[in-house]
C-alpha cells in the first residue's frame, strides 16, 4: 500500500513485534494489535523489512501490543528477542563480528541507524564489563520505546553465550532536549563450553543467511528508486546494511551525462572532497579502506569505499559482501539511467511536437527565433542557446533570441557583434554552410570571451538554410568538452533537425511578412496604402485623449497627368517616389503618410494641441512640393492642393474625417490650386453620436455580456434534452442599462466595430462552454453569431484556433451562425473562408433560413452543416398550411443533403407538437428556455 508516512522507523522492529505477539497469542492477537493501533497497514506491510513507517505508527503498535499481551514487560522482551531472531538479523553478524561485548556496544550506534532515523545512540563510556550509552530522540520521550531499547541492550552479551546484561535506565536533560541514559553491566566468560560453541556456530549460520537476505533487501530498495539522485543516496545509506564500516564514500564517474557525482555517509564535506580527489587520482586510500568497483556487465559506473577504524579486522571479511552489493548497485544504476533516458526521449518527443506547433503559429521572424532558442535546451540538453540572424550588408551575425543564459551572460551575448572579418570561424560557415564545433581552448578571441561569459566549454553551431541562402545560425552551449564524444554527435543530429524546422518556419515568417507588407503598402512608394491608412486613422482617433486633436491632410498633385503624357509613366513613377520622400521629410517621426492611389496622398497628424498646427504643416508641404524635382537629368516642377480636416476628442469617425479633408482639397483646387483649404463645421461632435465612442470601449470596460438560449433535442418520445445553446450578445450600458443587440449592432456595423464585438463574443462563449459539465453522451455545443464582415476578416480563423486551443474544446462543439443575405453570397472569399473553418472542425450554421434572399441553390453553393428555419415560418404553425409546407420541404431537402435543421422561435406547445410530428429534432424558443446569463442544462419543462 502507498502511504504518506515519513521514513522514521524500520519495519524490522514491527516484524519482530508481530512475531513475539504471534508466539504469545496467535494470529488473532496480531490482528487485534493492528486493529487497536489504528495504523493503515496490513500484516504483510509490517513484516516487510524493506519498508519504513513513522515513529508515531511504531509507538501505537507498541502500545497496542502491550495491551493485547497483557503485561508491562512486553517491549523489553521484544527488544531482547532481536538478538535471537533473524528479523533484520544483519544486526547479529555486525555485532558478533566485533568479537566481544564491549566492542559490540561500541558498534551499536552505527547498527541502530538501520532501525530508526529519528533516534541517535551515543557511547559515553566503555570499559570491560560496563558501558554508558545515551539516546537522543527527535520526538517526545516514550516509556515503551525506552523499554524496547533496554531489552535490546540487555541481550547483546547473549551473542557470545553470556548472561544478559543488567541495564539501568534514567532520563535527563541533554544538549538538544531530554535524553535517555543507559548504564549497562555484564560478566564476560573465559571460554564457552562445547554446547555453547555449537550454538554460536548455529547462530552464525542463521546470521549469515540473514545477512544475505539483507543484501537482497538492499538491492531491491535500490532498484525501486525513482531517479538517479535517489539511488545514489540509497547506495551509500544501504551500504551499512551489509557491512559495518565507520563511513562510506561513493564516486560515480558520470551521472546520466551530467558529470561526476560524489555521495558519502559519516564524513565531513572537507573529508569527502579530499578522499574523492585521492580516489580519482588513483592513489591508495590506506589499509583501513576497502575499495570496490560499482560495475555491471555493461559498464563501470565508479567506485564504492568502506572506511574502517585503524586495526579493525572487520574489513577483511567485508570485501566479498561489498563487491556483491556494489554489483547490485551498478545494476540499479543501469536500470535507472536507461529509465531516465527513456523519460528524456519521451519529453524530447513531446517538446518536438510542441516546437512544431509553436513554430507554426509564430507570426514573425523574431517570434520564430525565440521559439527555437527556448526549445533548444529542453530538446538538446544544452546549457544555453542563441539564434543569430545573418546580415549580409554588414557582414555580421546579430543575436535575435537567447535562452538559458544568466543575465550577465545574456548582456555579453546580445552586445557582441559577430563580424566575419574578426571571427575566422564565421568564414567557414559562410563558405561551407555546414555545422561547426567551437571549443573554448581553440576558439578565436572574440568567441573565447563569449564562451567564458556564458560558462560554456563547447558550442555547436548549425546554419539556418533556405535552399542555398544562409538566413542565420543556431548555437547550443555545453558546460563540458564535446570533441570526440558521443554527446557531440547526438547533439549535432538533434540541432540539425531543429534547424531544418526553424529554417522553414523562418522562411515562412519572412514570406508572410512580405505578403502582409505588400497587402498594406503601396508597391511603388512603400507608403501605407488606403486600407492601412484608414486603419491607422481609426486607431489614432480611438487612442486620442479628450483634449487633443487629430487632423488629416489630403494632398493631390496638380496636373500630374501632364507629367505622364509628356515624360512617360516611368518618369511619373519616379516623381511619385520623390514626392513621397519629400513629404516624409517634412513631418514628425510619429506622423503617417499614405498613398491612397494615383497622385493622391494623405497625412495623419495626431496629438495636436493647437488647431493652427495642421494648417502650418499643410502650407509647409505645399511649399516643399513647389521646389523643383530632378528626373532623368531634367528639372521637373509640380504643385499640390491640400485639404485639411480636424477633429477634437475621441469619438471621431475616420471615414468621415478623410472625406472631409477630400472635400476641402477640392475646394483648394477650385480656388486655383497650389494652396490649402480647411474643412469647416463638418467635423463637429454632433456628426457622430457619443454612443459610438462608448461602444468602441465597451469590451475593454467589461460592459459586454453573453446570454445563452438553450437548443433542445425533442426527438425522444418523452424526454427533452438540452444539447447546446446560442450565445446572444448584450451590452450593459453604464447609463442606459442592458441593451439588446438591435440597439447597438447596426451602429457597430456602421462604425466598423462589429468584428471586434464578434471576436469578443467568440472567445467569451468558448470560455463559458469549457466550464459546462457534460450531462449526456452528446457534448454540449455553443453557437456564436457572426456578421458578414467578421467572416472575411483575417483575424477570424486565428481567433477560432486560439479559442479552441486555449479552452481545450473539440472544434465540433463550436457552431458559427451566419445570417443569410445577398451581401453574404456576394462577398469575395466567403466560400473559401467557410471551407477553411470547416477544415478546422468547426460547424457552420445558416441563420434565418428562408427569409428574403435564400434559394434552394444556396444549400449547394454554401458549405454549411446546419440551417435554422426562421421564426416567421414557425410562428404560423400549425394552422397556416403554406408555412407547414415550407417547413416540411426544408426538412426533407436538408435530410437528403445531410444538413442538420433547427427550428427557432418556438413559443407555443402546439408549434412544438407539430414540429415533433413532422420530424424536426432540434428546436429553440421561449417555450423551452429564455436567454439567460447561465445555461440551464436541466430537463426543459414546456412553458417553464
Amino acid at each position: 500500500m502507498v502511504t504518506t508516512d515519513p521514513r522514521e522507523a524500520s519495519c524490522a522492529t514491527t516484524k519482530l513485534l508481530l512475531t513475539y505477539v504471534r508466539a504469545q497469542g496467535g494470529d488473532g492477537a496480531v490482528a487485534r494489535v493492528i486493529e487497536q493501533s489504528g495504523v493503515e497497514y496490513t500484516v504483510a506491510d509490517l513484516e516487510d523489512t524493506s519498508r519504513w513507517i513513522s515513529h508515531d505508527s511504531r509507538l501505537r503498535l507498541f502500545s497496542a501490543a502491550t495491551a493485547v499481551v497483557g503485561h508491562d514487560q512486553v517491549m523489553t522482551e521484544v527488544g531482547a528477542a532481536a538478538m535471537r531472531s533473524d528479523v533484520r538479523s544483519v544486526i547479529v553478524p555486525m555485532l558478533r563480528a566485533s568479537g566481544s561485548s564491549r566492542e559490540a556496544y561500541r558498534r551499536l550506534p552505527a547498527v541502530i541507524q538501520h532501525l530508526t532515523s529519528v533516534s541517535v545512540l551515543r557511547v559515553v563510556t566503555s570499559s570491560p564489563g560496563a558501558a554508558t550509552l545515551e539516546m537522543q530522540r527527535e520526538h517526545e520521550h516514550s516509556r515503551l520505546d525506552c523499554d524496547y531499547a533496554q531489552g535490546l541492550l540487555s541481550a547483546v552479551p547473549t551473542l557470545w553465550g553470556l548472561a544478559p546484561a543488567t541495564v539501568t535506565h534514567t532520563t535527563g536533560p541533554g544538549e538538544n532536549g531530554e535524553v535517555c541514559r543507559f548504564e549497562v553491566a555484564w560478566i564476560d566468560s573465559v571460554r564457552p563450553s562445547t554446547p555453547r560453541r555449537r550454538r554460536r556456530s548455529e547462530a552464525d549460520l542463521v546470521a549469515l543467511r540473514a545477512q544475505m537476505h539483507e543484501l537482497q533487501v538492499a538491492a531491491a530498495d535500490l532498484v525501486a528508486s525513482q531517479d538517479v539522485p535517489t539511488v545514489l543516496d540509497r547506495i551509500v545509506h544501504h551500504a551499512a546494511m551489509v557491512t559495518d564500516a565507520q563511513a562510506y564514500l561513493l564516486v560515480i564517474d558520470d551521472v546520466d551525462g551530467t558529470g561526476r557525482a560524489v555521495r558519502s555517509t559519516g564524513l565531513t564535506e572537507e573529508r569527502e572532497a579530499h578522499l574523492a580527489q585521492v580516489l580519482l587520482s588513483d592513489e591508495p586510500l590506506g589499509d583501513d579502506a576497502v575499495v570496490v568497483d560499482v560495475a555491471s556487465s555493461r559498464r563501470v559506473h565508479g567506485r564504492l569505499v568502506a572506511l574502517y577504524s585503524t586495526g579493525d579486522g572487520q574489513r577483511r571479511r567485508s570485501r566479498e559482501l561489498l563487491e556483491a552489493y556494489a554489483h547490485h548497485a551498478a545494476s540499479a544504476l543501469d536500470l535507472l539511467t536507461a529509465l531516465e533516458e527513456s523519460r528524456r526521449e519521451e519529453r524530447r518527443a513531446a517538446d518536438l511536437l510542441a516546437l512544431a506547433h509553436d513554430l507554426a503559429v509564430a507570426t514573425d521572424s523574431v517570434a520564430v527565433a525565440q521559439v527555437l532558442a527556448e526549445a533548444l535546451p529542453q530538446i538538446v540538453g544544452c546549457r544555453g542557446s542563441t539564434v543569430m540572424q545573418w546580415e549580409a550588408a554588414l557582414g555580421s551575425f546579430r543575436v535575435v533570441a537567447a535562452a538559458g543564459l544568466e543575465e550577465a551572460a545574456r548582456d555579453v551575448v546580445l552586445s557582441t557583434t559577430f563580424r566575419a572579418d574578426q571571427i575566422p570561424e564565421i568564414v567557414g560557415i559562410l563558405t561551407h554552410h555546414g555545422p561547426l564545433l567551437v571549443d573554448i581552448r581553440t576558439a578565436s578571441p572574440v568567441l573565447q570571451q563569449v564562451l567564458r561569459a556564458s560558462g560554456s566549454q563547447s558550442v555547436v553551431v548549425v546554419p539556418l538554410l533556405a535552399g542555398d541562402e544562409l538566413m542565420g545560425v543556431v548555437t547550443a552551449g555545453f558546460s563540458g568538452f564535446l570533441d570526440g564524444t558521443g554527446q557531440h554527435h547526438e547533439a549535432l543530429a538533434r540541432i540539425a533537425g531543429m534547424s531544418d524546422q526553424g529554417a522553414t518556419a523562418l522562411q515562412n515568417a519572412r514570406l508572410l511578412a512580405t505578403v502582409r507588407h505588400q497587402s498594406q503598402h503601396d508597391a511603388l512608394t512603400g507608403l501605407p496604402n488606403r486600407l492601412l491608412f484608414a486603419r491607422l486613422l481609426d486607431e489614432g482617433l480611438r487612442g486620442a485623449s479628450g483634449e487633443a486633436s487629430t487632423a488629416v491632410l489630403f494632398c493631390d498633385l496638380d496636373r500630374f497627368k501632364h507629367i505622364n503624357d509628356a515624360l512617360g509613366h516611368a518618369a511619373g513613377d519616379e516623381l511619385l517616389r520623390q514626392v513621397s520622400a519629400r513629404l516624409r521629410g517634412e513631418l514628425r517621426p510619429g506622423d503617417v503618410v499614405g498613398r491612397l492611389g494615383g497622385d493622391e496622398f494623405a497625412i495623419l497628424l495626431t496629438d495636436i494641441d493647437d488647431e493652427r498646427q495642421p494648417f502650418a504643416v499643410a502650407m509647409r508641404l505645399v511649399d516643399a512640393l513647389d521646389e523643383p524635382f530632378r528626373i532623368d537629368g531634367r528639372e521637373v516642377r509640380i504643385t499640390a492642393s491640400v485639404g485639411v480636416a480636424i477633429h477634437s476628442g475621441t469619438d471621431g469617425r475616420g471615414d468621415k474625417l478623410l472625406a472631409a479633408s477630400d472635400s476641402a482639397m477640392y475646394i483648394a483646387k477650385q480656388s486655383g490650386r497650389n494652396q490649402v483649404a480647411i474643412s469647416g463645421e463638418a467635423l463637429a461632435r454632433r456628426i457622430v453620436p457619443s454612443l459610438e465612442a462608448e461602444l468602441s470601449k465597451a469590451a475593454g470596460a467589461g460592459e459586454l455580456r453573453l446570454h445563452f438560449q438553450p437548443v433542445v433535442d425533442v426527438s425522444g418520445t418523452d424526454d427533452l434534452t438540452v444539447v447546446g445553446a446560442e450565445a446572444l450578445l448584450r451590452w450593459h450600458h453604464p447609463r442606459l442599462g442592458l441593451l439588446a443587440p438591435g440597439a447597438f449592432l447596426p451602429l457597430a456595423e456602421e462604425a466598423g466595430l462589429v468584428t471586434d464585438l464578434d471576436l469578443w463574443a467568440l472567445d467569451a462563449a468558448c470560455k463559458q462552454l469549457a466550464g459546462w459539465p457534460a450531462t449526456s453522451d452528446r457534448p454540449l455545443h455553443v453557437a456564436v453569431n457572426l456578421a458578414s464582415a467578421s467572416l472575411v476578416d483575417p483575424r477570424l480563423v486565428p481567433a477560432v484556433r486560439a479559442a479552441l486551443t486555449t479552452y481545450g474544446l473539440l472544434p465540433s462543439r463550436l457552431h458559427l451562425e451566419l445570417v443569410e443575405s445577398r451581401s453574404l453570397i456576394d462577398l469575395p472569399g466567403v466560400i473559401e473562408r467557410m471551407d477553411e473553418l470547416r477544415q478546422l472542425g468547426v460547424r457552420i450554421s445558416l441563420d434565418d433560413f428562408g427569409t428574403g434572399y435564400s434559394t434552394l441553390a444556396w444549400l449547394q453553393a454554401l458549405p454549411v452543416d446546419q440551417i435554422k428555419i426562421d421564426r416567421s415560418f414557425i410562428m404560423q404553425l400549425p394552422k397556416h398550411g403554406a408555412s407547414l409546407a415550407v417547413v416540411r420541404g426544408v426538412l426533407a431537402l436538408a435530410r437528403e443533403l445531410g444538413i442538420e435543421v433547427i427550428a427557432e422561435g418556438v413559443e407555443e406547445p402546439e408549434q412544438l407538437a407539430m414540429l415533433r410530428e413532422i420530424g424536426c429534432e432540434l428546436v429553440q424558443g421561449f417555450l423551452l428556455g429564455r436567454p439567460a446569463p447561465e445555461l440551464d442544462q436541466s430537463r426543459p419543462v414546456v412553458g417553464g
